[in-house]
């Protein structure tokens, strides 16, 4: 770990002391990691937060978020963009797009969509928002798969039904519960 990543690292923990609400004996960190310049993100959903300034980087709500926080643990990776990634910044913020700004992309790189401080008040729930409807639509579309896997077992086409139980199961981190039933679907396929 570098030593610029560690300065980072205990300014997030240090900020989130700070911002603990009265009578509360629970925090949640987000796990924010800074992005290397460079380097790709090896997770299925990324989440680049780009901060306005330092300041902000210590006392924003995005540190603390319980909702992004869970969604970290269901493979969506948190990544802080340094002011000096010209490269990252370009691909994710949109020119003239005022900071702080967030961007919810996919591990190659596609945009799916952004909140920019535009959105004043109401940032750290438009963000939250931003990720909850694309982790329920991955879990709709998983859903769906589902439901044709299990059409095609009923009409005895073990060989379809697999491979769509099998590609629930790949989603297993943005979607636990469909890749539980998939796994039990494909334990019963393979006794038979």
């Amino acid at each position: 770990m570098s030593r610029s990543t560690r300065l980072v690292a205990v300014a997030l923990l240090l900020a989130g002391a700070f911002v603990l609400p009265a009578g509360e004996d629970h925090l949640a960190l987000v796990p924010w990691q800074i992005a290397e310049p460079g380097v790709r993100v090896d997770a299925p959903l990324v989440l680049f937060w780009i901060p306005s300034s330092p300041d902000e980087l210590r006392h924003s709500p995005l540190l603390t978020s319980p909702e992004l926080a869970l969604f970290s643990s269901r493979c969506v990776a948190m990544r802080v963009v340094r002011p000096n990634d010209t490269t990252r910044l370009v691909q994710l913020a949109e020119e003239g797009t005022p900071l702080p700004v967030a961007v919810l992309a996919t591990e190659d790189g596609e945009v799916i969509g952004r909140v920019s401080a535009e959105d004043g008040e109401r940032a750290l729930e438009a963000v939250e928002d931003l990720v909850r409807t694309e982790l329920d639509e991955r879990a709709g579309l998983a859903d769906d798969l589902l439901d044709r896997a299990r059409a095609k077992a009923e009409a005895h086409d073990n060989a379809g039904a697999i491979a769509l139980y099998e590609a629930v199961w790949e989603a297993r981190c943005l979607c636990p519960r469909q890749a539980r039933d998939a796994k039990k679907a494909l334990r019963k396929l393979e006794k038979k």
